[in-house]
């Protein structure tokens, strides 16, 4: 509680309002947005409880486009994620968080400039496989595990990606946590930490329809090299500072 009542709480609550609203906008987004925020007023937000956040908010937007999502996609996805998430765990101990986010950063910097210069990611199951593999990995050890997802689905249609999007981070989310808790690295207090501020971050998912009209008119393109780009230097900045 009082967490909630000081001035870090209270931008810990901002931060998951606009996280919560671009997420319920895009099928992605959440942890990009809220993650660096909540790690800086309190490192314990990272992993855990953020991944944790992430599955609810994720499961609401499945809940409200079932009919959306795409069962093939998400089976070659998650099957990435499931073979990442657990060598993802044992490497916690490897490197530093700081020099897993300058690798990942500088990797999805490296994919805007591609997609940018011409190359066309299209969805198909092994760009799916490697998308969810490296999802795993980035989701697992900093947190941000969209980009990679994001990017496939760039050229497809809003209300598939949005919604698929969402059914990938609840499972994916939920492997990810079942790795951290097998390597003894989510309990809890972590659990703990994200009902307290689960409730800021349904807000914004609540508030995000004029976010989903946006996408729905055609730029979902736009919308991902942006946010994938401002992922990659909110994980460089994290290494760095």
């Amino acid at each position: 509680m009082e967490l909630l009542i000081s001035p870090q709480g209270i931008a810990a609550a901002v931060a998951l309002i606009l996280a919560g609203a671009v997420q319920g906008s895009t099928g992605f987004g959440f942890n990009m947005l809220a993650a660096p925020m909540l790690a800086i007023i309190d490192p314990a937000f990272v992993p855990g409880p953020m991944l944790a956040m992430a599955i609810a908010v994720s499961a609401g937007g499945t809940v409200r486009e079932w009919s959306d999502v795409n069962r093939q996609d998400l089976a070659f996805s998650l099957t990435g994620r499931l073979l990442a998430a657990g060598a993802a765990a044992f490497c916690l101990q490897l490197l530093s968080p700081d020099a897993f986010a300058a690798v990942f950063g500088f990797g999805v910097l490296f994919a805007v400039a591609l997609s940018l210069a011409g190359l066309r990611i299209d969805t198909t199951r092994s760009s799916l496989f490697l998308a969810g593999v490296l999802s795993g990995f980035m989701g697992t050890l900093t947190s941000i595990g969209a980009p990679p997802m994001a990017m496939v689905y760039q050229n497809t249609g809003g209300a598939r990606m949005r919604a698929t999007l969402n059914a990938f981070f609840v499972v994916g989310g939920i492997i990810s946590i079942g790795a951290l808790f097998v390597a003894g690295s989510f309990g809890l207090s972590d659990l703990l930490l994200a009902a307290t501020m689960l409730p800021f971050a349904f807000l914004g998912f609540l508030l995000s329809g004029w976010g989903r009209r946006l996408v729905d008119r055609g730029h979902v393109k736009v919308i991902v090299l942006i946010v994938s780009a401002a992922s990659a230097l909110v994980l460089l900045l994290r290494a760095f500072s």
